[in-house]
């Protein structure tokens, strides 16, 4: 008995530790409503990472110009799926849901440098716990080395061959800085919103990387809907 009370006090906490804190939220049952804000972090390196060049020139406007052509078709497919779904986007609702697009068609710089300097610091570290300053310096080097070949060579594979994309979400209230909830959403790939398209539409990397911002909406939605109140998704 007393290990039947035990484990249902364990699993009512494990529970509660997994609730998320959307649920302590509560929408307007008649006039469900966010206020929307979606922003992109200039952050591309490359022009065909993004688009299909078509003769473009690759430069820092052009690559700007290519990121707000994004950040546009995103925020449009937020703005249809909302309506689809019966919510409000007002600019005056209580709750206010900040998305930034940080990383989109290639990983970004700073990732790759975190990556190789975490290494460097693991295998000098080593070397400083067994008092080795030649060991320290030699598994430095050696990790400088094998993680730089592996960030780079792999950011340059992903970029080429995948469609990654990071949206970081962030829910307040009006006039307030905390966040309630906070979540990022990473895809790689979006198979199944790539499939829903043409054959001829899938090659094209607009299209690749507008399926992956799609199914970080979708993954969105699906958290939101965590909220009281918030309206669940309608057939098409």
């Amino acid at each position: 008995m007393r290990f039947r009370t035990c484990l249902l006090a364990v699993l009512a906490l494990a529970g509660l530790a997994c609730r998320s804190p959307l649920a302590d939220l509560q929408l307007h049952r008649d006039r469900p409503a966010l206020s929307l804000n979606v922003a992109m972090e200039d952050h591309s390196r490359k022009l065909a990472r993004l688009q299909d060049p078509q003769g473009q020139v690759d430069s820092p406007a052009s690559r700007r110009a290519a990121l707000e052509t994004h950040r546009q078709a995103f925020e449009t497919e937020l703005r249809t799926e909302a309506a689809r779904r019966g919510l409000q986007l007002d600019p005056a609702a209580d709750l206010r849901l900040d998305l930034t697009i940080t990383s989109l068609g290639e990983v970004r710089a700073k990732y790759i440098a975190w990556g190789i300097l975490s290494g460097v610091a693991w295998g000098a570290g080593v070397g400083l716990l067994a008092h080795d300053p030649r060991l320290a310096v030699g598994l430095g080097v050696y990790e400088l080395l094998e993680e730089s070949a592996f960030w780079i060579g792999g950011s340059m594979l992903m970029g080429r061959w995948s469609s990654p994309a990071v949206v970081e979400a962030r829910l307040t209230r009006q006039g307030s800085s905390e966040p309630l909830w906070e979540e990022t959403y990473y895809v790689l790939w979006a198979r199944k919103e790539l499939a829903a398209l043409p054959p001829a539409e899938q090659s094209r990397r607009e299209r690749q990387l507008q399926a992956s911002l799609r199914k970080a909406m979708d993954k969105l939605f699906k958290d939101l809907e965590a909220i009281p109140g918030f309206p669940t998704a309608r057939s098409k």
